[in-house]
Formats: structure tokens, C-alpha cells, sequence
């Protein structure tokens, strides 16, 4: 009895065969001289290195599985090698353009770069251009604007100066003075400049901050800004 009961059931069973690699049409006629169905999931199509797009990626029941006759297996298709295409870097700075092209498996080449006192700073051109397609890994050349050229001085001494003529001068001239620091100082007058940095003698850039620290009038609450 076991083993007719064995041969009714295995018997009637077909081994499902590896379709992978192969396109729908084939795989239709391989199920078919086997006595199966073949049903194809587009909507679970997906990306892959190693198989071509159109052909059979996944499978459903597994090859070397037994099926009955009539029995359904269900495929995904490949889409492929995916088209990778190189994003717009216009503006941004190389590290911010790395990052971005990293999203895209992409990495950031040679830069080269030109001083232009019109051109904001940041990436003008690039190779290849935006949204042109790009293989895996590919690097992508930019040509980047420093703006103008950096703007140089000998720090004057401003101590003992009054603040805001300092903050004029320095200002006329294209450089940053930040937030001043109030100290209140005996004997000295308000708005007087008592420290300074960078200090006086420093090669200061335009694309530093200049930091003053200024007295105030004993009565005047710390970190508010003096009465003239």
C-alpha cells in the first residue's frame, strides 16, 4: 500500500527546471513540455548586474523542486544593468559634488579651478554634462570658481581706536568684523577697542573674521551694545 501510495503521488510529479537566464518564451516552452504554467510578475521586476534585462532573474517554486502537474511557476524578470546618469553639480563646492555623486555610485575626478571676481564660487562645468549616462564608478571632471581673489592686509593696531571707525574701515575694504565682546574698563572711554585678533601684524585675508572686544560704560549690562 505505501509504495502505490508513493508512486500515485510522486509519480505524478515533474522536477520544475532552472529557468534562470532565459527569456519568456523559452521558459514557456521548457514548463510546458513538462505540464506546468508559467506566470510572469511584472510588477516585481527589478535591477541586476548579472542578468540581461527580458530575462528570468527569479523563480517560484525553486529549481530541483517537485510540482504537480498544472502546477503554476511564478518569474520575475531582470530590468538589467541600471542606467546610471550623472546628476547637475552646478555650484557646489567639491565636497558636497562628492557626496552627491556617491548617491549615484558615481565619484568626483580632477577638479580644476579659475579665480573670477564675476563667477560665484562653486563648480561652472562639468564632464561628462548633467544627465548624461555614466558606467559604474565612473569619475566626473569639474571646473570649479574660487571668486575673486583673496584680498590681503598687514592687521593694523586698532587698540585704543574707536570701535565703529575700526568696523568702517575694515568693512570698506571687502573684510568680515564679527560680533564685538563688551568688557567694561576703567579710565577707558565707551566703545573703545581693547583687544583684537587676528593681532596687530597678522596677514589677514578678506576671507577671515576680524574679532574686537570693546569697552562699555560701567553701567551698561554685559553684551549690550554701548551708548554713543
Amino acid at each position: 500500500m505505501w509504495f502505490g501510495f508513493r508512486r500515485a503521488i510522486v509519480g505524478r510529479s515533474v522536477t520544475v527546471p532552472d529557468l534562470s537566464g532565459k527569456t519568456p518564451e523559452e521558459a514557456f516552452k521548457v514548463t510546458r513540455s513538462l505540464g506546468l504554467n508559467l506566470e510572469e510578475q511584472t510588477s516585481r521586476a527589478r535591477y541586476d548586474e548579472r542578468i540581461p534585462a527580458g530575462r528570468i532573474l527569479l523563480q517560484q517554486p525553486e529549481p530541483g523542486s517537485l510540482a504537480k502537474p498544472a502546477q503554476v511557476v511564478r518569474v520575475v524578470l531582470s530590468l538589467g544593468l541600471r542606467e546610471i546618469r550623472v546628476p547637475d553639480l552646478t555650484g557646489l563646492a567639491p565636497r558636497a559634488a562628492a557626496v552627491k555623486l556617491s548617491r549615484e555610485n558615481l565619484q568626483l575626478g580632477p577638479a580644476s579651478w579659475f579665480r573670477d571676481p564675476v563667477a560665484p564660487a562653486g563648480i561652472v562645468a562639468q564632464d561628462p554634462e548633467p544627465e548624461a549616462p555614466a558606467g559604474r564608478g565612473e569619475g566626473v571632471h569639474v571646473l570649479m570658481s574660487r571668486g575673486a581673489a583673496d584680498t590681503r592686509i598687514i592687521m593694523p593696531d586698532f587698540v585704543g581706536k574707536d570701535a565703529e571707525t575700526v568696523r568702517a574701515r575694515l568693512e570698506k575694504f571687502g573684510f568680515r568684523v564679527g560680533s564685538a565682546r563688551f568688557e567694561a574698563y576703567e579710565g577707558v572711554q565707551p566703545n573703545t577697542v581693547l583687544k583684537q585678533f587676528p593681532p596687530a601684524g597678522y596677514p589677514l585675508s578678506n576671507r577671515e573674521v576680524v574679532s574686537l572686544t570693546v569697552s562699555r560704560s560701567p553701567e551698561t549690562p554685559a553684551g549690550a551694545a554701548p551708548r554713543s
